[in-house]
Parts: C-alpha cells; sequence; structure tokens
C-alpha cells in the first residue's frame, strides 16, 4: 500500500527513509530502548539499515505493519517512531519509542493519538479483517514512558500477564490496554499505581 501521510498540530508523520538511519542508530543506543523494546543488542549501524529494508519498506508494501518516523512540522529531524501491525480480525497492535532528546513534550500521545484516528477511519483494508475495533497496546512491567503514553492517550487497562510478543526468546510479565475511537482522546480512568512504577 502506499505511504500515509498524517498531520498534527505540531508533528508530520511518514516513512523512515534512508536520511533518518544515522538518528535511528543514535537513539536506539538509549539503554531504555534497549530494555524495553525488541530492539538488536547491542544497536549497530547496519541494524538501523536493517530496520529500514526489512522492516519498514516491506510493512508498508505488504500492508501488514505500518512504521511512521514522527517529525516536527518546522524541522523534519525524526524523533522516534510509532507503528501498527496487523493483529487478527478486528485489532492492531502499536508500538512505539522516542528519542531520549524529545521524551516529556507531549508528542509522542501525540503521534498515537493522529495513527488511532487513521485507524479508526477505515482506511486500512487488509483482506481477512472484519473491522478496525481497537488498538492493543502492552509493555513490559517497569516501562513507566510507554505506561504514560498508553494512560494519556486513552489506552484502557486490562491488566498484567505473559506478553503478547516475544523478546529474546523470552514473553516477559507486561501491561496491557486497549483503545477504541470512543475512548480518544483520553486520559483514560482505571490505570492501578504500578503500571507507573519502575
Amino acid at each position: 500500500m502506499d505511504v500515509v501521510r498524517l498531520e498534527t498540530d505540531r508533528l508530520i508523520l511518514d516513512a523512515p527513509t534512508e536520511r533518518d538511519i544515522p538518528y535511528i542508530y543514535a537513539y536506539c543506543q538509549d539503554p531504555l530502548i534497549q530494555q524495553f523494546t525488541t530492539v538488536p543488542q547491542p544497536y549497530a549501524l547496519s541494524d538501523a539499515e536493517n530496520f529500514l529494508t526489512r522492516v519498514v519498506n516491506p510493512g508498508w508494501v505488504n500492508g501488514t505493519e505500518l512504521t511512521w518516523a514522527i517529525r516536527r512540522k518546522e524541522e523534519h529531524t525524526i524523533l522516534g517512531i510509532v507503528s501498527l501491525r496487523d493483529w487478527n480480525d478486528t485489532q492492531a497492535m502499536v508500538g512505539f519509542w522516542l528519542g531520549a532528546p524529545w521524551r516529556g513534550l507531549g508528542y509522542m500521545p501525540e503521534a498515537v493519538r493522529a495513527v488511532a484516528r487513521w485507524f479508526f477511519s477505515g482506511h486500512w483494508n487488509i483482506p481477512g479483517r472484519a473491522s478496525n475495533e481497537s488498538i492493543l497496546w502492552e509493555a513490559m512491567v517497569g516501562n513507566v514512558s510507554s505506561a504514560t503514553v498508553a494512560h494519556r492517550t486513552g489506552f484502557r487497562y486490562l491488566g498484567t500477564g505473559r506478553a503478547e510478543v516475544e523478546r529474546f526468546g523470552e514473553f516477559p510479565s507486561s501491561h496491557r490496554a486497549e483503545l477504541t475511537l470512543a475512548d480518544l482522546p483520553g486520559p483514560a480512568n482505571g490505570w492501578p499505581t504500578e503500571a507507573f512504577q519502575r
């Protein structure tokens, strides 16, 4: 499918490109990104190149995993990544990370809301999917930044359990939440305090 370009008040979301590779490489040296995501460890420049050629580009072509670069409108350096993965007949799963210099400015909830609104608009048509009903989120216990984004975006807390997504051969204990169109723009009620504890 064609790359979908999204805009918010402050941001542009489009596909990562080769010019973003040095930034992706630099951001993924961050211990928090390495601790709480599935990026290779150690993270080499070739891993950033492979991310573009083996994940981003094929994902857009076959339409099963859509990855956006997050950029500020006034300056187009990549800030981070948000993605939607085809999950089942009615759901997608969201994933995201933000470079350390850009955290705490509200960029990620803004980006996730934009991607969610696009998803719920019904423009992502995958054969076999009945409808676009909800988006799933999960993050390892202790990933406070991710939980904060999910909470602020409107995701409803579902609980803690074995992760759905494998991480280096394991399925660590993770928090889960779900977002529907009615939950936007957030924040959501019902989140336990332990979701925000390291």
